[in-house]
Order: C-alpha cells, then structure tokens, then sequence
C-alpha cells in the first residue's frame, strides 16, 4: 500500500508542475519580459567589465544580437561566444540562443 501511495504521489508531481506552468500568465513570455531576462542574465554571465561596454540589442530566430563599444573588443568576445551561450542556454533551461552576432559601435 505504501509503495502504491509513492507511486502514485510522485506521478501528482509532475501533473502539478505542469498545471503550475500552464497557469502562469502569458506575458511572462512576451519579447519585453525576454529582453529584461537576457540583459539581467548577460550582466551575470559576462561580468561587469564586458557588461560595462556591451549591451543586448535583441534576440532573432535564436540569435542574440550584442552592441560592443569599441571595435577591440569584438575578438575577444568572439572567442567566448560557446561559453556565454552555454551558460545563458542553462540558465534558460532550454536552447534560447543557438547564435551571438557582436557589433562594434562608435
């Protein structure tokens, strides 16, 4: 009977979790609400140096398009595109960004 009742609790779990998901209201997901998530995970992810002369433009079809101040920087950048899209693909818990294109401003 115990065995039966953990079964069956664990299995309410997952039921719930996906009720607690479906409930959650739709601009939670909006491209504004995304925007602020990504520029608060960058500056995480980056660290204030790189967050200090970088700012997230927007996300296309997967692509996160980044603002760079000076042109110097975008080889380095360039170079730690794997590691920056791995870590914010984690935080996201899903495969949100698949590209980083840095764009040197004046």
């Amino acid at each position: 009977m115990e065995r039966k009742l953990k079964q069956s609790s664990s299995r309410n779990w997952s039921e719930i979790r996906s009720v607690l998901f479906q409930s959650l209201p739709d601009e939670m997901f909006s491209k504004a609400n995304q925007q602020e998530w990504l520029t608060y995970h960058w500056n995480l992810v980056v660290g204030r140096e790189i967050s200090g002369v970088s700012t997230i433009d927007k996300l296309t079809r997967g692509t996160l398009h980044v603002r760079v101040e000076g042109k110097e920087w975008v080889p380095v950048l360039d170079s730690l595109k794997s590691k920056i899209m791995q870590e914010i693909n984690s935080r996201a818990g899903e495969p949100l960004v698949n590209g980083i294109v840095f764009k040197a401003v004046a």
